[in-house]
């Protein structure tokens, strides 16, 4: 019996101590996402044709889904490995199937909102992978879903779902499909990126705008049951690309930078020198190195051969632009780069004497912070590129973020950018006399998204 009751605690002990396996989603672009799990199988979703402008990954598949006959989704032929497709082209029926040791649900459906006399048939993928429940709407065209679909979408951890309209449903009308279906995470896709995609669908920040708030990711991200959101997260992530591109204080990945900002670019740079700019205005060139947002060359804080620094132009509107590393004339990455109208990162916080603020130079109840930050986007007056902020006038920002200190909001004093720096914010704010102390109390700025938190020392 002892050893029975002994077996029977390990056991439990065992399950009840087991972590969910981890989900590895990547975004190649259009409707193709690549699903896998350590040791498990790779799912890949609708792959498109390399004219549209993306590039499937060199993998071994397990399973290939394919939801209509449209070429930027049916490009199985372009996927290594002995998978088993998974054809939604002839379906007009519900059929359970299994690939890659996964079950798969196909759910007939169609292209438009006209029982398919326009488009034809989409066929929505449903199934379980890593102890998540995965959808994928393909090309939806359907104003609303039928009773036999709802029933097959309960309870769902991820949505993929098509938000550039024209050829599929509206950004407004996926918006309400998350709404209705209220997955943990519903990820945008089947919008034009800067990277490719159809002329005719919205792009960032259109294709965005009816889902509010939205977190952005980068073209690669890790889930498990254990971590998912417990409400719905609607999620921006970036297409795969060769180089990231990432504001240059917090280095986050995915985060979009603002107007104005510093913004740093790492890929394989083959040829370029590593230089810096020695003097103000910033040139656009650093040796034979250049790097072109939309077509246009832009300032340039540094250049290597595995990282760039870059000024975004102040007059760069929000949405997705094509950035691209020129070495001697000759393209040597291309990546897209989300612009949103603000966009925080922290480089770092000084004590009202100048002297970086750490846990042996702490700050005291009742002086000012200044920090030193990117992605304040437009100030007044406007400040040229590559230039630096002047003294007087200050050139100030119109939008005023929230600081906070240890959880605490702070008061902002000063919000603007440094003078004599070029595409350096700088925020002054008072720590009140009553506010909480400590040796790594967490700071962050708010305004648009979230930057990254620093840690601020305050003792009394």
């Amino acid at each position: 019996m002892l050893l029975r009751a002994t077996t029977l605690f390990c056991v439990f002990s065992a399950i009840s101590g087991a972590q969910s396996p981890n989900l590895s989603i990547q975004w190649v672009g259009q409707s193709c996402f690549v699903l896998t799990s350590p040791g498990g199988p790779t799912v890949v979703t609708d792959p498109p044709v390399a004219s549209l402008g993306y590039t499937l990954p060199a993998l071994s598949a397990d399973a290939v889904t394919i939801t209509h006959n449209h070429t930027d989704h049916n490009n199985a032929a372009g996927v290594g490995g002995k998978f088993t497709l998974v054809d939604g082209r002839p379906i007009t029926a519900r059929q359970e199937m299994t690939a890659g040791g996964l079950p798969f649900v196909l759910i007939p459906g169609f292209h438009d909102n006209t029982n398919g006399t326009t488009r034809g048939q989409n066929t929505i993928m449903r199934w379980n992978q890593a102890g998540l429940k995965i959808a994928h709407f393909g090309d939806l065209g359907q104003e609303q879903l039928t009773a036999a679909q709802l029933a097959d979408l309960q309870s769902l951890d991820i949505l993929f779902i098509p938000a550039g309209g024209f050829f599929t449903i509206s950004p407004d009308r996926a918006a309400g499909y998350v709404r209705e279906l209220k997955p943990k995470v519903a990820i945008l896709m089947h919008y034009r990126t800067a990277l490719g995609g159809a002329a005719q669908t919205a792009g960032l920040p259109d294709s965005a705008a009816p889902f509010s708030p939205v977190v952005y990711k980068p073209a690669n991200v890790v889930v498990n049951a254990a971590t998912l959101p417990a409400a719905t997260e609607v999620w921006v992530m970036e297409p795969a690309a060769d180089t990231i591109a990432v504001n240059a204080a917090s280095y986050s990945a995915g985060s979009p930078v603002a107007p104005g900002s510093i913004a740093s670019l790492f890929g394989k740079f083959t040829g370029s020198q590593t230089a810096s700019a020695g003097a103000y205005p910033l040139p656009a060139k650093l040796g034979d190195t250049e790097i072109l947002l939309g077509g246009k060359a832009v300032p340039l804080y540094y250049v290597s051969s595995t990282q760039v620094n870059l000024q975004v132009p102040a007059g760069q509107a929000p949405g997705q632009v094509l950035t691209e590393v020129r070495v001697g004339g000759q393209v040597r990455s291309r990546s897209p780069l989300t612009v949103i109208p603000t966009a925080p990162g922290i480089f770092a916080v000084a004590n009202r004497d100048g002297r970086v603020n750490t846990a042996n130079v702490p700050a005291h109840p009742g002086e000012v912070l200044h920090i030193y930050a990117t992605g304040q986007g437009a100030v007044i007056p406007a400040v040229d590129d590559g230039v630096t902020a002047p003294a007087q006038p200050l050139a100030t920002s119109p939008n005023l973020p929230n600081v906070f200190l240890g959880g605490r909001q702070l008061t902002v004093l000063y919000n603007g950018l440094a003078p004599g720096f070029a595409g350096v914010w700088q925020i002054d704010v008072m720590i009140p006399a009553d506010a909480p102390t400590g040796p790594d109390l967490g700071l962050t700025v708010v305004n648009g998204i979230v930057s990254n938190p620093v840690s601020v020392a305050v003792v009394r």
